[in-house]
């Protein structure tokens, strides 16, 4: 199986304090580290590290910064031919500080310019593309030249371009900001119909994909069986959030080419996010597949795909659904998998109006000026 990652590489100064810094006052942080990754180069080492042969689409500058993330990425595999540098560039980067006290994060974005890269014709032939939507014109490239792969877009904001991607890649993984933007609807677990809502408009305005809709800690929103449902992860203690996102969207789409169906493969995405948080960083947090599985083979008694049942329990109202899909973070660093399975935040008499999903519909083509590394999309 071959994967290739598209989108942004950047390089984080990630700083631990018990509480947030008051303002004009000298303060010493219990822990820094330097640590390498970005959307796109998270992605990349996790299928890397899982042993996927993987290649990375993103552009980096002439620093330290970016060759210290390309050999992280060639460390586990990874090749890194179509990293381009940009002379004279910096590679993008943030200062993260994580404040223990209420467990916050908080990111100042140095980039100096954003960084695309310029020759999108891969000579390779993925079984999956995975994208973080931030490049819009490798994308597009890679979208329309592999119609025959598995694409995973994941819109994690609002904007044209990523709108306009949604149209050409078959699985989309919405950010909960996204979500609500699109829909028109914010996200209230008291009342479940406005998950319900949600989907459902997003289903209308992207008919053909596959939906997930990533709730943060109450875990990740599907459709199965018609049916609209809720994931729960795991009950983790959080140190920092960083690239647990990058890591579910990687693990996901690894799941995705081991044949797992929508369940399991959500159910292994939401293990090895919930596995990153436990860790300060982004790259150094991956999980160990090992890891992952083990908490896998916890809950469905078996790692043979589609194989074994996840333990049951009742299936609930739809306010318990939600309700059951808000874990109590655990003061230790063990945890184990939600018992139940996905709960139902729906029941049948409320079945949205939706277009039934075909998750390997070939997206339509746009046009594609390779020779400059730009594109033309039709926005308005």
């Amino acid at each position: 199986m071959v994967a290739l990652c598209i989108g942004q590489t950047a390089y984080n100064i990630v700083a631990v304090s018990s509480d947030f810094p008051v303002e004009n006052t000298k303060n010493k942080f219990e822990k820094v580290e330097d640590c390498p990754g970005g959307p796109a180069a998270n992605m990349a080492y996790l299928f890397g590290k899982y042993g996927v042969d993987t290649y990375i689409g993103s552009a980096t500058g002439d620093d330290s910064y970016g060759t210290i993330v390309k050999k992280e990425l060639e460390r586990v595999g990874v090749h890194t031919e179509y990293m381009e540098t940009v002379f004279e560039k910096k590679t993008s980067s943030a200062f993260i500080l994580i404040g223990q006290k209420n467990n916050s994060r908080t990111i100042y974005d140095v980039t100096t310019e954003p960084l695309f890269l310029k020759k999108t014709e891969f000579q390779i032939s993925p079984d999956i593309i995975v994208s973080d939507g931030y490049d819009y014109g490798a994308t597009l490239a890679g979208f329309n030249r592999f119609t025959d792969a598995m694409t995973i877009l994941h819109a994690g904001m609002y904007n044209r371009e990523i709108m306009e991607l949604c149209k050409y890649t078959k699985y989309i993984v919405a950010s909960k900001e996204f979500a609500e933007t699109v829909s028109g609807t914010r996200v209230n677990y008291e009342n479940p119909q406005s998950l319900v809502t949600i989907y459902s408009q997003l289903v209308n305005k992207f008919p053909g994909k596959t939906i997930i809709v990533t709730l943060e800690d109450k875990g990740a929103m599907y459709m199965d069986n018609n049916q609209i449902k809720v994931m729960p992860g795991l009950n983790l203690k959080i140190v920092d959030s960083s690239g647990a996102g990058d890591v579910f969207l990687a693990a996901l789409g690894y799941a995705l080419l081991q044949g797992y169906d929508m369940e399991r493969s959500i159910t292994f995405a939401n293990i090895a996010g919930g596995l990153t948080v436990t860790k300060v960083g982004t790259i150094g947090a991956c999980p160990e597949l090992s890891d992952v599985m083990q908490y896998f083979v916890q809950k469905y008694g078996t790692s043979d795909v589609n194989q074994g049942e996840a333990s049951q329990t009742a299936e609930g109202t739809p306010t318990e659904a939600v309700s059951q899909t808000n874990p109590v973070a655990d003061s230790s660093a063990q945890a184990t998998v939600q018992a139940e399975s996905a709960t139902q935040v729906q029941t049948t008499a409320v079945n949205p109006p939706v277009t039934p999903m075909n998750p390997q519909a070939t997206p339509t083509q746009a046009p594609v000026d390779n020779q400059n590394g730009s594109v033309n999309p039709p926005l308005s």
